[in-house]
């Protein structure tokens, strides 16, 4: 019998576990063990799940032990969603009965969340904060200016704080980069020098690659071949297959171009910048034989974690993930992308996720301490900690903390340089103009000897960025017509 109760109580704390990081109400968990009822229940989301790894579950437990301990009058009560469903499910909820209080939003659909009416706008709270110490400060003078560009609309109002701050790049594995370096003083220039002047093969230089055609070099040298002549190791990795904007963008920005117009209104992709982009990848893929053959079974990151791939284009947030999913290989690099013929100086796209506030929250005072105890340096030094994550916050940059997360992951010492020369990533309807643009992208990038002998769907590649931007430009302009109507509904006019 004392067996029988034994495995009972056990059921009931791993059951308990269960429900407490999967979506169910805290407050049933916290009955079972016998703590006080609080008052408010604040209803949070985020797509961090603590099913994913232990880390992120360290992470939440800290912080609601945390927050809870000073705030005895809230119960943080934590729905994790997938990001694959967040958007869909979440723009539910919020019209729903039981409406998240605050979540954290990806700048995907920040901006089209706000224009809906479905976010607060925080000006009004974020008058007091001014006055808050500087750790404690969340007001845009606290924030990288590159973080605080997609929490506000063209009309000035604030509808989030930054959380997050992301940036693409181009990942280098250091293990094939350091055995051709050993030989080669070109490559060997790539690395960063101590101050005695050995070469320190666990970090590259943040403005290492100089141009296009010093990466074509670069990428040449670290390719491989067998006897036939095919790829053995790959400079350079390009994934026609759902790779669109997402590998476009960053080439753009380097080149001295843009996405779209600041009040999402045109595309401008188009453009001479666009056109020396996409023209640039499509070579490096057909005519340089620096890139593995395009294929929808096998992911750049797979290449790359394997050794048959030398540089990819990746994200400053995967570069923990790599960490993970190789059991702790940390000999890689991340630089940003060299400036193109009409470019100047290194560049990409970057932005930063946020915290936001539901326009329906109830809770709303209890959910700005949430906020601001998140977004303050002491939310920042938690995720670190436990996540390894940089972000927005400048002071975070200046912490002893910082400097040791740089010592035991030194591919993280260019991320701070990466997100500051960071372009605005696009950020009006991003999965509607994903949908119109991004086939139109792989067909040039699959079509690419077709178009340029005149036998492909696009007479050039002038045209096909035409007929993408068209695309998305229809996006934009059906979107706009929605955003006035909302507007008026809402008196406020246009």
């Amino acid at each position: 019998m004392m067996k029988r109760y034994l495995l009972l109580g056990l059921a009931i704390l791993c059951l308990g576990g269960v429900f407490r990081f999967g979506g169910i109400t805290q407050h049933w968990v916290a009955g079972l063990q016998g703590t006080q009822d609080r008052p408010i229940q604040l209803r949070i989301w985020d797509w961090w799940t603590p099913a994913r790894n232990e880390e992120i579950g360290a992470y939440f437990e800290e912080v609601e032990r945390i927050f809870e301990e000073r705030n005895p009058d809230i119960d943080l009560v934590y729905q994790f969603v997938p990001f694959f469903n967040y958007v869909q499910k979440l723009s539910t909820a919020l019209v729903g009965d039981a409406p998240p209080d605050l979540f954290q939003s990806s700048v995907y659909w920040a901006e089209g969340l706000f224009h809906r009416g479905m976010l607060r706008t925080l000006d009004d709270l974020l008058v007091e904060n001014r006055s808050a110490p500087p750790a404690e400060r969340i007001t845009r003078d606290a924030f990288v200016p590159s973080a605080w560009r997609h929490n506000n609309s063209s009309s000035g109002k604030v509808f989030g704080i930054p959380q997050m701050f992301e940036s693409q790049c181009l990942m280098w594995n250091l293990d094939l980069v350091e055995a051709v370096a050993r030989q080669d003083e070109e490559i060997r220039d790539l690395f960063v020098r101590r101050a005695d002047g050995s070469v320190d093969y666990d970090r590259m230089r943040f403005d290492a690659v100089r141009d296009w055609d010093h990466f074509l070099r670069i990428t040449k040298k670290l390719t491989t071949y067998h006897a036939d002549g095919s790829i053995d190791q790959a400079g350079f990795v390009i994934n026609a297959y759902g790779g669109g904007m997402g590998m476009f963008s960053p080439w753009v920005a380097a080149n001295g171009g843009r996405f779209q117009d600041a009040d999402g209104t045109r595309a401008m992709f188009a453009s001479a910048n666009g056109i020396g982009a996409m023209e640039f990848m499509a070579k490096v893929y057909w005519e340089e034989g620096i890139c593995p053959p395009f294929r929808r079974e096998i992911s750049d990151v797979d290449l790359f974690q394997e050794g048959r791939v030398a540089c990819m284009v990746s994200g400053t947030w995967a570069g923990i993930d790599i960490v993970r999913n190789t059991i702790g290989w940390k000999h890689f690099a991340q630089t940003g992308f060299p400036p193109g013929p009409l470019g100047s100086g290194q560049s990409t796209v970057t932005w930063a996720n946020m915290l936001v506030i539901s326009q329906r929250c109830p809770n709303v005072e209890a959910a700005w301490r949430y906020l601001q105890f998140v977004c303050s340096l002491e939310g920042a030094l938690l995720r670190l900690k436990h996540l390894h994550y940089n972000s927005p916050r400048k002071d975070l940059y200046d912490t002893p903390q910082w400097q040791q997360t740089l010592a035991e992951y030194p591919f993280q010492s260019n991320v701070e340089a990466l997100c500051l020369v960071g372009k605005k990533l696009r950020h009006t309807e991003i999965i509607a103009t994903d949908h119109k643009a991004n086939p139109i992208l792989e067909t040039v990038l699959l079509r690419y000897p077709d178009i340029k002998a005149g036998l492909g769907p696009y007479t050039s590649v002038e045209s096909a960025l035409k007929e993408a931007a068209q695309q998305v430009d229809n996006v934009f302009q059906r979107y706009n017509g929605h955003v006035a109507q909302w507007r008026i509904k809402a008196g406020e006019g246009l």
